[in-house]
């Protein structure tokens, strides 16, 4: 009775028999996403109940006031290479050279795969990836150990100003390899780029339906650096067996509000 009254405080009479339901098949089969993925049907209205979202997220990217900024060169106009050829040719790489990446490919992964290239009629930025009502959820973080005139430390990526904001000093790619169960790829890439949504942006407009979008939106970032990194003759492949709790202390983000999802190690390729 306890739980069923807390369910009615949170949803409401008209969704507490959805939310019964759902749990139930949850429990059947061993799997809460089953409990998300029914409470996210449209049945009853687009934007569904009141997600209680906190609104000092800042609207389409985060930045850092106190944080020294470093400009970034400008991301490279052509590669060379044809899409169709790099999308055909796309693969998970492990493997990575011992060379460090420039800061022009650097530069050049973050503005293609988040970067902002104008501005939306209505007012808001647009962006290189897609995102449902254009909310934006995904940030990126860069984890340098090996970056041609970049020192090592932790970073965040303002798309607005394409510009690093420092955040932390030294080699962190230690505690990344920790935090990402030990995989070797992540320990030896020169850099590593941390996707994260910060899922308010998207809650605030389309309530518990949200959370299927945000990350439909970092997939598209995500293919996004996988197809750079190719057409650039880099080397990556997304990372998503890591330690949250860990990941969001390295970043310095609160696990609650701000979801750490994909983790990109990215080297100079080795063979083919």
């Amino acid at each position: 009775m306890e739980v069923e009254n807390a369910l009615r405080s949170i949803a409401g009479r008209r969704y507490l028999d959805r939310i019964l339901k759902a749990l139930a098949l949850a429990g059947e089969r061993r799997d809460p996403s089953v409990f998300y993925h029914l409470l996210s049907f449209l049945e009853e209205g687009y934007y569904g109940w009141d997600v209680g979202v906190k609104r000092d997220f800042q609207d389409f990217y985060k930045f850092y006031q106190q944080s020294p900024g470093i400009s970034l060169p400008e991301p490279l106009e052509m590669s060379g290479v044809d899409v169709f050829s790099v999308i055909k040719r796309r693969r998970s790489r492990r493997v990575y050279s011992i060379e460090p990446v420039s800061l022009e490919e650097l530069a050049s992964i973050l503005f293609y795969s988040v970067g902002v290239t104008g501005q939306a009629g209505w007012g808001g930025p647009k962006r290189v990836y897609p995102s449902a009502g254009g909310l934006q959820p995904v940030e990126a973080y860069v984890v340098v150990g090996r970056v041609e005139g970049l020192e090592a430390g932790l970073y965040h990526y303002h798309p607005g100003r394409h510009e690093l904001e420092v955040l932390g000093r030294g080699d962190l790619r230690n505690r990344l390899f920790h935090a990402c169960l030990e995989q070797d790829h992540v320990l030896y890439a020169p850099v590593s780029i941390v996707f994260t949504i910060i899922y308010p942006r998207t809650a605030q407009r389309y309530g518990v339906r949200a959370y299927r979008y945000a990350l439909m939106d970092v997939g598209f970032a995500g293919e996004n650096v996988y197809l750079v990194a190719e057409a650039l003759g880099l080397a990556t492949v997304a990372v998503g067996a890591f330690h949250d709790g860990e990941v969001c202390r390295l970043l310095g983000v609160d696990c609650e509000w701000e979801y750490p999802m994909l983790v990109f190690p990215v080297g100079k390729r080795v063979g083919d």
